[in-house]
């Protein structure tokens, strides 16, 4: 006859040795590595947001809109240094007139940083149909810029999306031919 372990302790008439409760788990602290997009996917990205970028920048520099208006697209770091921006030309009695644009971008690089993916990317920045005017309609655009530069955009990951971080004049390579 086969009987389990509870049934032939039960017979047998000793009980199992009662055991200390164990103590709760210690909390874990899970920290994850985004996932970070292949550079075709973080082209994809770039591509869609920074037209959408220098179009909601353009209409905040121009009056039309108020910098609240570029959280989806935009850090709040970025938000702040363009409504400086914006407060500036205003406060110099000067207008902002068309937007700029961007063209032949490409990735720099893809990485991780603090629990956020960052995406670098070159690109050439049109600034042909864009000017800062005064009352006057006279360019306040330095002669020396010229219509057209390389830069690299900052593009960051937020709980909502990818946002723009800001860009900068790129020395290298032009990426504007």
């Amino acid at each position: 006859m086969m009987f389990s372990l509870g049934a032939t302790v039960g017979l047998s008439g000793c009980e199992p040795e009662a055991t200390a409760p164990s103590p709760p788990p210690s909390p874990i602290t899970v920290t994850s590595t985004p996932v970070l997009p292949s550079n075709e996917e973080a082209l994809a990205i770039v591509e869609e947001l920074v037209p959408k970028f220098l179009a909601a920048e353009a209409a905040v520099l121009s009056g039309q809109a108020g910098v609240e208006s570029l959280s989806p697209v935009a850090t709040e770091e970025h938000r702040t240094s363009i409504g400086e921006s914006a407060d500036e030309i205003k406060s110099a009695g000067q207008t902002v007139v068309g937007a700029a644009t961007v063209s032949n971008l490409g990735v720099q690089s893809v990485s991780a940083a603090d629990g956020s993916v960052l995406i670098a990317a070159y690109g050439c920045y049109d600034v042909s149909h864009f000017n800062i005017v005064d009352a006057a309609g006279i360019s306040a655009r330095a002669p020396d810029v010229p219509d057209r530069f390389s830069v690299v955009f900052e593009i960051v990951s937020s709980q909502d999306g990818f946002k723009s971080n800001g860009s900068a004049p790129w020395s290298g390579a032009s990426f504007c031919s």
